[in-house]
């Protein structure tokens, strides 16, 4: 049952991200960055070069991936970008379903949210690395996103899944810089040039995220903190991540429904189509009525849960500091 819903999730993600494709034929999704340079890489060329506004591979903003992601998905990079968009959005979302009805099927309103919807339609990485979170044979794909990475870190529930996180990490790294060794001084050049990543513990209500803490044992409760620290794109995708600590089809219903409510509250707020005024909007509902009652499921539940015991000693470090 679980390979047949992946399949069939699988499938209609690449069929919806084909239909798309033909009837929007100038539409370009937040993969295409990623497909250019790993096209790049595969011809030789420098991807930070060759991707971004009026450049080889046009994209409005410079590439704010990291090399390593690229490696991931290069071997699309020998695909027309539609089809490669096809092949990730439905890899994406069919691991997605077959990780996350690993102990059943209650969670599945997750796909019919606004976040998974969105995810799928820009071929964003989030399906892929919350699948990751609950595959830890998949956890190398943190990399990709390493904002997103020290998160899914922080939620490892076993010391063999945060190795194998690491361990994949830092071979893709290692082969990055065989291939370019000076990519990381170009990539943190345009990440600190984007003017969007901004911590949800700096945005109104933020701080009440933290209270996620006195749960830190819950690997979900880990999750929404490292993601209430770490700076972030403001968008609906990443709201996908969160599903990882709904445990019942109520908390993953009322969590899809409120991704709706905040999506549905842009379209009538109608904001300036700035990307500073609609993501700084976007950014404080995603805190209001995403993250804090996130927070309010996981304070329900006991202080009990999977902890590795790198992080057991790192958070027994802290809280003895913070005493003396």
């Amino acid at each position: 049952m679980r390979l047949a819903f992946a399949l069939a999730v699988g499938i209609a993600c690449g069929l919806y991200v084909l239909a798309f494709g033909l009837a929007n034929p100038d539409f370009a999704s937040d993969f295409d960055q990623s497909w250019g340079g790993a096209a790049a890489i595969l011809h030789g060329q420098n991807p930070y070069d060759v991707v971004g506004p009026g450049k080889q591979y046009p994209w409005s903003w410079p590439l704010y991936y990291p090399l390593p992601a690229l490696l991931i998905v290069a071997p699309l990079g020998l695909l027309p970008v539609l089809a490669a968009r096809v092949v990730f959005a439905g890899l994406s979302g069919g691991l997605l379903a077959f990780a996350i009805s690993k102990e059943g099927f209650a969670r599945w309103p997750l796909f019919i949210s606004i976040s998974f919807v969105t995810a799928v339609e820009l071929c964003q990485w989030s399906n892929l690395q919350l699948a990751a979170m609950l595959l830890p044979a998949l956890g190398w794909v943190a990399v990709a996103k390493p904002n997103i990475g020290v998160a899914m870190a922080a939620q490892s529930r076993t010391d063999r899944a945060l190795l194998i996180m690491l361990a994949g990490s830092a071979i893709l790294i290692a082969a990055s810089f065989l291939i370019l060794p000076d990519w990381p001084r170009q990539w943190l050049a345009n990440v600190r040039s984007a003017p969007h990543f901004r911590s949800p513990l700096t945005r109104p209500g933020g701080f009440l995220l933290l209270l996620a803490l006195l749960r830190w044992r819950r690997p979900e409760a880990r999750l929404l903190t490292a993601l209430a620290v770490m700076p972030q794109t403001p968008g609906f995708y990443d709201h996908v991540l969160v599903f990882s600590a709904t445990k019942t089809f109520r908390e993953a219903l009322t969590l899809s429904a409120l991704t709706l409510v905040v999506f549905f509250a842009i379209v009538f707020m109608n904001p300036e189509r700035t990307l500073s005024v609609w993501g700084e909007l976007v950014g404080r509902l995603t805190v209001l009525l995403v993250y804090l009652p996130t927070v309010v499921m996981i304070l329900r539940r006991p202080n009990e849960g999977e902890v590795p015991k790198s992080i057991a000693r790192l958070f027994a470090l802290v809280t003895r500091r913070g005493r003396t």
